[in-house]
């Protein structure tokens, strides 16, 4: 049975987002923030989850491009985290290195 979430939060995230993005690519956004609002985001797609950060789930709407969602089942709502490349994400999570003198 599929659970209905209603979107609660980041809509900035997605409107800043789509400033640059071409049509096709809202559109494709558009189509998996539906199936994740209608609960048929994880039969559609290929959806992973963050181990860091439990509740987040990295969404993969299509090569190359992600939108990372906070789910909160208890409120049956969800909030978008992030819209855009692969390496965009992955760069933003992960800590930078740095070189510590010897």
């Amino acid at each position: 049975m599929a659970m209905r979430l209603q979107l609660t939060a980041g809509i900035e995230v997605l409107e800043s987002w789509a400033e640059t993005a071409s049509q096709a690519e809202r559109n494709v956004v558009y189509e998996a923030l539906f199936a994740v609002g209608d609960g048929s985001a994880f039969l559609v797609y290929d959806i992973f989850g963050d181990p860091r950060d439990p509740g987040n789930f990295l969404i993969m709407v299509k090569p190359g491009l992600v939108m990372k969602v906070m789910v909160q089942r208890a409120e049956s709502a969800f909030e978008i985290r992030y819209v855009g490349a692969v390496e965009d994400e992955v760069d933003a999570v992960e800590p930078q290195e740095t070189s510590a003198p010897e």
